[in-house]
């Protein structure tokens, strides 16, 4: 196994070829890379017997490197196409020919369509059909509903591609059995990232510029043909792994009584406090594959995360209540709003700066509250957060202000191990990104 000390600082953050099996499906660009969760696990000395949570999963980083070890995991988060990533990566007990069998059928049936559609799609990807399925073939083009298509961003997607797109999708939700339906939706997913879409991360999500059309059928093939192969590849293993979409500000609403001082690793990183909306980096797979389709149910998926940034700001929210004796976090808090006055900053997101602060660390405090009771005694914690500065230049040292907070709510604080550094684009410093270690002390 590669060491996490001997990976260079510049690498540390990038997955290694030997990991892009079932990891390599679809990826949240924020996320960290297995090896991380390798190295944790090892020195946490999880074994087959133990049980891991994350509760701000992603994409599946964890559940997924946990299910290779062969270790029990729970993941929660709050991003519905997130968790729907996780699941389907984490199930992969699915029958390989009867994959196969539905890709042929896939195929064949967006060949024909797009022949009858007059739709033009070139085919160098050498691939024999089964001649045992019955293809569907569609009479009209699909086409997305106008409050859908309020919710992407402008020119994230170009006509062709979206057109195809949607025939794909159209096309694999007439497969009958969920599982499988869910594997070819996830490969869609990823070619719309990687290939139907003008999208970019670096790592905010940009617009580049406009394809006007993808090879879909290729890419269709070639993506889901490397998962198949995947799936022949671990489909022997059978650690479970729960995969639940909610509010780790609530863990006690999601997971069952029966685990109240079971979970003997965390291994995690929540949204940094910073100005990225994290429904924004998969919002056009998000509203293609139907997971959101309208404002209200974007704002309703929004209202279940950490509050991280002023585009998750509501009039109701009430968790910056709960730090208000934390001196330091009211400080920077304090400071923030300082810069804004004497900078004569007035927009209604610069105002929010302090409320995100404050709102941010009292979900945290309420997601280690929640979190304690579903520890086992001596259970090892891993956060990975950053340090911040991206409300006017103030320093928020993340790390060691969640160990403060979890200080006061009984946990021990093992260690602040420096992950990585990594570069601000606003300020061009280098940020801290830190490994918070805690010990549920009883």
């Amino acid at each position: 196994m590669v060491k996490v000390e001997s990976i260079s600082n510049g690498r540390k953050n990038q997955m290694l070829p030997e990991d892009k099996p079932i990891h390599g499906w679809y990826q949240f660009v924020l996320g960290y890379p297995p090896h991380l969760v390798r190295h944790y696990l090892s020195k946490f000395d999880i074994n087959h017997d133990d049980i891991v949570l994350d509760p701000f999963c992603g994409t599946g980083t964890t559940p997924v490197e946990c299910m290779k070890n062969g270790v029990t995991s729970y993941g929660i988060d709050a991003n519905v196409m997130a968790c729907f990533a996780a699941r389907t990566k984490t199930n992969i007990n699915l029958s390989v020919s009867k994959l196969n069998e539905c890709l042929s059928y896939i195929f064949t049936s967006t060949r024909l369509t797009f022949k009858n559609l007059g739709i033009d799609d070139d085919l160098s990807t050498l691939f024999e059909p089964s001649k045992n399925i019955k293809p569907i073939i569609l009479d009209t083009l699909p086409e997305l509903d106008p409050e859908s298509q309020k919710i992407i961003p402008a020119g994230f997607i170009s006509e062709k591609p979206l057109q195809k797109v949607l025939i794909l999708r159209q096309i694999i939700e007439t497969i009958e059995d969920q599982q499988i339906q869910d594997f070819f939706r996830l490969s869609l997913a990823y070619l719309i990232v990687s290939k139907a879409g003008n999208v970019g991360f670096g790592p905010e999500v940009y617009r580049t510029k406009p394809k006007d059309d993808f090879e879909a059928l290729n890419c269709l093939i070639y993506n889901s043909t490397r998962m198949i192969h995947d799936i022949e590849r671990f489909q022997h293993l059978e650690t479970k792994s729960t995969i639940i979409n909610g509010d780790s500000r609530e863990i006690d609403a999601y997971l069952d009584e029966s685990l109240l001082g079971q979970v003997n690793g965390v291994i995690t990183s929540p949204p940094y406090p910073n100005e990225k909306d994290y429904t924004r980096s998969t919002r056009l797979e998000s509203v293609l594959l139907g997971f959101i389709s309208n404002k209200k149910e974007l704002r309703q998926r929004k209202e279940l995360f950490l509050r991280s940034n002023s585009r998750n700001i509501f009039c109701t929210d009430t968790d910056g209540e709960y730090v208000r004796d934390f001196a330091r976090i009211e400080a920077i808090a304090d400071e923030i709003e300082e810069k804004r006055i004497n900078l004569k900053k007035q927009s209604g997101f610069e105002k929010m700066y302090p409320k995100i602060v404050r709102h941010y660390f009292g979900g945290m405090l309420l997601h280690l509250k929640s979190l304690k009771p579903f520890l086992a005694p001596n259970a090892k914690l891993a956060y990975v957060v950053g340090d911040q500065m991206s409300f006017f230049r103030t320093q928020i040292p993340t790390a060691e202000l969640l160990g403060e907070i979890a200080s006061s709510l009984g946990y021990k604080i093992v260690d602040i191990e420096l992950w990585r550094t990594r570069l601000a684009t606003a300020t061009k410093m280098q940020l801290n990104e830190n490994v918070l270690i805690l010990e549920n002390d009883n």
